[in-house]
Order: C-alpha cells, then sequence, then structure tokens
C-alpha cells in the first residue's frame, strides 16, 4: 500500500492518481512520484521537472515525516489546456469531449481583442532613457502627486522599473 493518496489529490485538485507514466524527457509542471521510505514503506509525492533547468526531477511536496531515500514512478498531473487531446490519458468518450472544449477555447481566444498597452520603453516613458533621468522624473510625479506626503525615491534599477510601471498604470487610468 501506497501511503498519502488522498492528500496528493486533495493537494493538487485531482480526483485520482494519474494512469500516464513520465518518459523521463519531457518537462511537466505537476506530477505524482512513488516515493521509497527509508523505513521501507512506498509514499506518494509531488513533484515537477524542467529539461532545461533540471537535470532529474524536482519534488515539491512530501506528505509522510519520514525521509524517502529514492523516487520511483512518476506519473504526469495532465494540464487541463493541453491541446493535444490524443495523448490525454483519456477513454474516448472523454476525449471527444475534451476536443469540444479544446475547439470551443481556440473559438473563443480567436474572438478575443487582445490589447497591448505595454510601451516598449524600458522605462515606460519615451523621454526617459536611463536611471538617472528615471530618478528625477519620479522625484518630479512624486513631489507633483505627494500633497503633503514625502515619498521614498528607489535606489536600485529593478526598484525604479517597478516605481515607472505604477506611475504608468496611473497615468494610464486617470487618463481614461
Amino acid at each position: 500500500m501506497i501511503l498519502n493518496e488522498k492528500e496528493v489529490c486533495v493537494y493538487l485538485d485531482i480526483p485520482s492518481i494519474p494512469k500516464k507514466k513520465w518518459d523521463g524527457k519531457t518537462s511537466f509542471q505537476y506530477g505524482v512520484a512513488i516515493t521509497e521510505l527509508i523505513g521501507g514503506g512506498q509514499s506518494y509525492a509531488v513533484v515537477s521537472f524542467d529539461n532545461e533547468k533540471d537535470l532529474s526531477p524536482r519534488v515539491k511536496k512530501v506528505f509522510e515525516l519520514e525521509q524517502f531515500k529514492s523516487i520511483g514512478d512518476i506519473f504526469i498531473v495532465p494540464s487541463y489546456m493541453d491541446a493535444d487531446v490524443e495523448n490525454m490519458d483519456l477513454d474516448d468518450e472523454s476525449k471527444a469531449m475534451a476536443q469540444l472544449l479544446v475547439e470551443e477555447a481556440n473559438e473563443s481566444i480567436s474572438n478575443t481583442e487582445i490589447f497591448n498597452d505595454e510601451p516598449k520603453n524600458e522605462y515606460y516613458f519615451d523621454n526617459i532613457h536611463n536611471d538617472d533621468e528615471a530618478i528625477a522624473f519620479i522625484r518630479s510625479y512624486n513631489k507633483s502627486q505627494s500633497k503633503g506626503k514625502k515619498r521614498k525615491v528607489p535606489k536600485n534599477h529593478e526598484s525604479i522599473i517597478v516605481a515607472l510601471s505604477v506611475i504608468y498604470n496611473e497615468v494610464q487610468n486617470n487618463g481614461k
């Protein structure tokens, strides 16, 4: 008997342990692994694998207090928006229903207008070209919006970009 089946299913919000075994190569976001425990038993664990970053499956969640010594078989949890219906671990009737859902989703996506309000400039505003100009802009903006409150000006590049994105969104929302 393998321990923690119910816990894994609840954690992953799946009805049962998947049946499709991992091929040992392809990436997956969630999988259910059978782990060999030090005491000799077996337990389920949640794992993931990204073939561009990982050398072996990465354990995301264990449910047993006892340590495990190895990972055995891994069963891949299918992605619900996976458009490759033929490779899904489903019976024929379910595959037909899944294919209808995929077609419906694709039709819905194609009928949706996509808005691209993101600016091309990393600094969000066309008149800003470097961190020094960005800091001066943020200071000026903060002074005009502060109403007596003194706001801090970010110092590192990442924080500057975040502050500019907030200001950009405020300007966009106030302009509409």
